[in-house]
């Protein structure tokens, strides 16, 4: 991290042995991996396959990074410790979430649980299913998938058309779910389903099995959906007469909802985190840039509109973090984060930040491929930094109001030291 970026960011002190765990682990085992793979990392026409998925090198790097990084003890440090995790709250794990992603976008991500690994949905599960799914999901030696999205219904629950029915004391599932992050590789299924027709936030039950054990018994996966940002992990499957033992469901019958909503609500908070850390990333870059493309016998952040998009970017990444953190500050006082339900105010403000960073990263990331422009040699031909916001958007001009040219001048870092901050004569108008 350049000091231009770092002079902003304070770790408490109580957390700096994580974070100082979370440098090393990258750099001695993730590192290396991408270092390796890189002729794929930063090709997109190896980094799929030819059937347009991940590529399987890629797979199996990410899978030892997260069986490596739970036996790190960072993998699960979002989960309460009883079972398995670090008990982290959402407040702290911003600033490790943050320490992730602002690596890149290599394998790095793999050090930490997303929605294809151990998830909250563990924290419902029963004691029978300690051994099967939590243990090797919080371990990092499985992966999941969400089955929440349906074709016809989006993630608008009260639309969805896939039915769990109780039949001669066997649970029966048919029904159709879409946009799958994780669809093809999962060990683990964790399926929404309505249980209970017409009963509100009661109408739905979570259930969970292993696939292989189903695959081709009422389980099939489907055609792969192809995503802006070409993960090619995204995919569709179907149920079809699949049928489960009581012992399968997640928590109780009718507690789907609030499971759902908790897991969703821990999606939208590690925004603050992931979005940080990519900002970071692409500032940094950005700055390299400004550095070192010379326009016209001089550096191209000489120019003061660069230095003033610059500015704009560190400004939306600095708000937006203290934003999340103080949100996530609230969330964990008095906890739990995963605790279902939650007064409106909470829902209301973990949406604001989940919002506030989307919009405020597509803000910085449209700076940066603007600063970094269109033309790209052979060695800039890499999926980085703008496979993070695809497809580009167009380099328009904006009507910038409600700050002086000085106030975006000063709140850039500088660029270097031998490009001076480009001053504007002040006018009166």
């Amino acid at each position: 991290m350049s000091d231009a970026v770092a002079t902003e960011v304070r770790i408490p002190g109580r957390l700096e042995p994580i974070i100082d765990s979370i440098d090393s682990f990258y750099e001695e085992r993730v590192k290396p991996r991408e270092e390796q793979l890189a002729h794929r990392l930063t090709d997109s026409a190896k980094y799929l396959d030819t059937d347009g998925k991940l590529h399987p090198e890629l797979w199996t790097a990410r899978r030892e990074i997260m069986r490596e990084s739970a036996e790190a003890g960072i993998y699960a440090l979002h989960l309460p410790e009883d079972i398995g995790g670090g008990g982290f709250g959402r407040h702290d794990m911003v600033f490790v979430e943050e320490r992730i992603y602002e690596k890149g976008i290599g394998l790095n991500p793999a050090m930490l649980a997303w929605s294809e690994g151990a998830t909250p949905r563990l924290i419902w599960c029963q004691d029978h299913h300690r051994e099967a799914f939590v243990d090797p999901l919080v371990r990092g030696e499985y992966t999941s998938l969400h089955g929440v999205t349906e074709p016809d219904a989006g993630s608008n629950f009260f639309d969805f058309k896939t039915r769990a029915e109780l039949r001669g004391g066997k649970w029966v599932l048919n029904g159709h779910k879409a946009f799958i992050t994780n669809a093809f590789e999962a060990d683990v299924a964790h399926v929404l389903c309505v249980t209970d027709p017409g009963k509100g936030r009661e109408s739905f039950t979570y259930f969970q099995f292993l696939t292989k054990e189903h695959e081709g018994k009422g389980f099939r996966r489907g055609k792969l959906f192809q995503t802006m940002f070409d993960d090619g992990i995204t995919g569709e499957f179907v149920l079809d007469g699949l049928e489960l033992d009581e012992s399968a469901i997640i928590g109780e019958r009718g507690q789907g909802f609030n499971i759902a909503l908790s897991s969703i609500n821990w999606t939208r908070m590690r925004r603050g985190g992931m979005c940080s850390g990519w900002s970071k990333y692409l500032i940094e870059k950005t700055l390299e840039r400004a550095k070192t493309r010379i326009v016209a016998g001089k550096p191209l952040g000489a120019n003061q509109g660069i230095q003033w998009m610059v500015a704009d970017m560190v400004n939306d990444w600095f708000t937006t973090r203290a934003m999340s953190l103080a949100v996530t500050a609230e969330i964990d006082d008095p906890g739990p984060w995963w605790k279902m339900p939650r007064p409106r105010a909470d829902i209301r403000k973990i949406c604001m930040l989940k919002l506030q960073n989307d919009e405020a990263f597509q803000r910085i990331a449209d700076r940066a491929v603007q600063i970094h422009g269109g033309g790209r040699n052979d060695e800039e031909q890499s999926r980085q930094p703008d496979r993070v916001d695809r497809p580009k958007p167009a380099c328009s001009r904006r009507l910038r109001r409600g700050a002086t040219h000085d106030d975006r001048s000063d709140a850039g870092p500088r660029i270097a030291d031998d490009v001076p901050k480009a001053r504007t004569r002040r006018t009166n108008v």
